[in-house]
C-alpha cells in the first residue's frame, strides 16, 4: 500500500452520497452455518455495496465444493481460500487480506465478518443498514466500524491499554486504519501470552495487566449466566479449548487498543427507538 495517509475522505465529507464499496473476508468454521451465513451476506449486499468477498475455509473438514455452491447466488466476485487454522479467525482474516493487498486494489476499505454472525446471535436488516451509513459516512477518515463493547477498568496487555473494543465477528476498516497497524490483523506474539495449562496462576503470561486477567477469568472461568457461554472453570479437561479461546481474545483486544493508539475512530451503528422496539419484537430478523 501506498503511504498517503491523507488522501482519502470520508463520504460525509466529500459530500458524496454515491455508495463507496468495500472489499470483504469472510471466515467459515461450521458447515451447519454456510446457509445462514450465505443469508447474511446477502442482505448485507443489498445495503453494501461489495467489489470483491473472499471466502476463507479455517475447517480442514468443509468441502471447498460445497461452500462454492452456496456463495454461487450472491452478486458480489467470489474467491475461496484455504486457512489451516493458525492464529484462530485472526490467522484467517489476515489469509484473506494479504491475498486482497496481492491480487486487487488496496485503496477500498475491507470488511471482515465470520460466520457466527446470524447464528450465535440475531441480525436485522435495520443493524445491516446502519452498519453500512455508517461505514459510507465515516469511512476514509482513519476509522473503524462495528459493535463496540466496554470495560469499567483499563485492559493492558503487552504495554497497551484500552477500555473499549470492536467486536471481531462483523467489522470494517479503512484504508488508514489498516495501514496505522501495517495490515497486521493477526499478531503472532501474543499467543504466547496464553499458556496452555490446568492453573490459573500459571495460565497469564507476566505481558497480562491485572484488570485484563480479571477480565478473562470472569468471562472465561466464571460460569456466570452473563460470561461466555462455554464459561467453566479451569481444568485439565477444558484448558486447551479455554487457551484458544483466550487467544482469540486477546488478538480482538490488542486490534483495538492498536487502533486507538493511532486515533482510529471507533464507530458504533445506532438504531433508532423505533428500531429498537422492533429488534426486541423479533422484526426484522435475517
Amino acid at each position: 500500500m501506498g503511504s498517503d495517509m491523507g488522501g482519502k475522505e470520508s463520504a460525509r465529507s466529500r459530500g458524496d452520497s454515491t455508495p463507496r464499496p468495500v472489499h470483504c473476508v469472510l471466515v467459515i468454521y461450521f458447515a451447519a452455518y454456510l446457509a445462514r451465513i450465505v443469508k447474511v451476506m446477502g442482505a448485507l449486499m443489498e445495503a453494501q455495496s461489495v467489489a470483491t468477498l473472499r471466502v476463507v475455509i479455517n475447517n480442514p473438514q468443509i468441502d471447498e465444493s460445497v461452500v462454492k455452491q452456496h456463495f454461487a447466488s450472491l452478486s458480489a466476485p467470489v474467491r475461496i481460500l484455504r486457512h489451516d487454522n493458525t492464529g484462530l479467525e485472526f490467522g484467517a482474516y489476515q489469509r484473506g487480506l494479504d491475498d486482497l493487498r496481492r491480487t486487487d486494489a488496496d485503496d477500498l476499505p475491507c470488511l471482515f465478518a465470520n460466520d457466527t454472525v446470524g447464528s450465535h446471535y440475531p441480525i436485522t436488516t435495520f443493524y445491516l443498514r446502519k452498519f453500512s451509513s455508517a461505514a459510507q459516512e465515516h469511512l476514509g477518515s482513519n476509522a473503524i466500524v462495528g459493535l463496540v463493547d466496554w470495560s469499567a477498568r483499563r485492559l493492558q496487555l503487552c504495554g497497551l491499554h484500552t477500555s473499549r473494543w470492536v467486536r471481531s465477528n462483523l467489522f470494517v476498516m479503512d484504508r488508514q486504519a489498516l495501514q496505522s497497524i501495517d495490515n497486521a490483523l493477526y499478531v503472532a506474539r501474543l499467543d504466547a501470552c496464553i499458556h496452555d495449562s490446568p492453573s490459573e496462576d500459571e495460565f497469564f503470561a507476566d505481558a497480562i495487566g491485572p484488570s485484563l486477567r480479571a477480565h478473562l477469568r470472569r468471562w472465561l472461568f466464571s460460569g456466570s449466566p452473563d460470561a461466555w457461554y462455554q464459561s467453566a472453570p479451569l481444568s485439565p479437561d477444558n484448558h486447551r479449548r479455554m487457551a484458544a479461546k483466550a487467544r482469540s481474545i486477546l488478538q480482538e483486544l490488542f486490534l483495538s487498543m492498536r487502533l486507538d493508539s493511532a486515533a482510529t475512530a471507533f464507530i458504533q451503528p445506532q438504531l433508532s427507538k423505533v428500531e429498537k422496539a422492533l429488534v426486541n419484537l423479533g422484526c426484522a430478523t435475517v
